[in-house]
């Protein structure tokens, strides 16, 4: 039996399975209603033995080699060793990675219904992946091959500097240059960052009589996007129009350095929610605007990835292939 876990500040989704992939139990449970995430596998276990090997994605940076790994949650105040994990539990191989490291070790496993081609362009066997996610924040990983499956390689990629593609974008680089300093691209291209795009935007095109949108509230993102489709906010429509080509552009931008000429792959949250407007002329547009590289991009194949349990797949991955190489 191996354990895969998804561990978020609000969220933990764990799950336990067989080296064949069935799956026994899939279970959802309030990360903040435990001390600790020992705590919380032990509430999901049970009387259950302890399985033989586990990978646990964490929300937050990780550090260390093989031999052992220590994270800390971006939104919760859980300091993790892998070692520690692996002894209280009683776990004899046990592993810490990054939760969008996770994401890019479920893409080959993917099934077609699970993905949607934007592009078919030309793949190419064993040749590097770029996984691209806008979710919260901006993830970013590649894939290389590695004896017969795809290694996964974090990056802080989403913390590229954000590159504006025309006017109106250089306006909100400007903003966002006086307010911060730097603009990453995930200050532009995520979720995260919808409301703050919108407020711009606002300021500068307004919606008449409408009442502009709570940007401090949680439900802000979903609130621009429900505005934009509904036609009444002229705001709402611009930042989601800006996302789209800044969305685009950035990923061509990240197919640039690597090549990824076996595809490149859009995760995260907020793909599948706007993938009607991805499957619109100005995403690829965007994406293949890179003048004399252009040809290098209509060639590479582009994928939105409707899965939205891959960081739990993911980790199931790793967990199967530890349980393997204890066989």
């Amino acid at each position: 039996m191996i354990l895969a876990g998804d561990i978020g500040g609000t969220k933990t989704l764990l799950q336990l399975s067989d080296g064949a992939g069935r799956v026994w139990r899939e279970e959802r449970l309030e990360s903040g209603a435990f001390a600790d995430l020992a705590s919380l596998i032990e509430a999901f276990l049970g009387a259950d033995a302890p399985p033989t090997a586990a990978c646990l994605a964490v929300a937050g940076p990780v550090e260390g080699g093989p031999e052992g790994q220590r994270a800390r949650l971006t939104n919760l105040p859980w300091q993790l060793d892998s070692q520690a994990l692996s002894g209280r539990l009683g776990i004899p191989r046990l592993r810490l990675i990054n939760d969008f490291q996770a994401v890019g070790y479920a893409i080959e496993g993917l099934a077609p219904g699970q993905l949607h081609t934007l592009q078919t362009g030309q793949a190419v066997a064993q040749a590097p992946r770029l996984v691209v996610g806008a979710g919260t924040g901006l993830g970013v990983c590649l894939l290389v091959w590695q004896g017969d499956h795809y290694r996964a390689l974090p990056t802080e990629g989403g913390h590229i500097a954000f590159a504006a593609q025309d006017a109106e974008q250089a306006r909100l680089a400007e903003v966002l240059q006086g307010r911060y300093g730097r603009v990453s691209a995930e200050r532009v291209v995520s979720g995260g960052a919808l409301p703050e795009v919108y407020a711009h935007l606002w300021g500068e095109l307004g919606s008449g009589a409408l009442a502009p949108v709570d940007t401090q509230s949680p439900a802000a993102a979903a609130e621009i996007s429900r505005r934009a489709r509904s036609g009444e906010d002229p705001a709402a429509a611009a930042t989601l129009r800006l996302f789209v080509r800044a969305y685009g552009a950035t990923a061509g931008d990240l197919a640039l350095t690597c090549l990824p000429r076996g595809g490149v792959y859009l995760a995260g949250g907020v793909t599948p929610k706007l993938l009607d407007l991805l499957q619109q002329p100005p995403f690829l547009a965007a994406f293949h605007a890179k003048g004399r590289m252009r040809p290098i991009l209509e060639a590479l194949p582009l994928h939105a990835v409707l899965e939205e349990r891959c960081g739990l797949l993911g980790a199931a991955s790793v967990a199967g292939r530890l349980a393997r190489s204890i066989a």
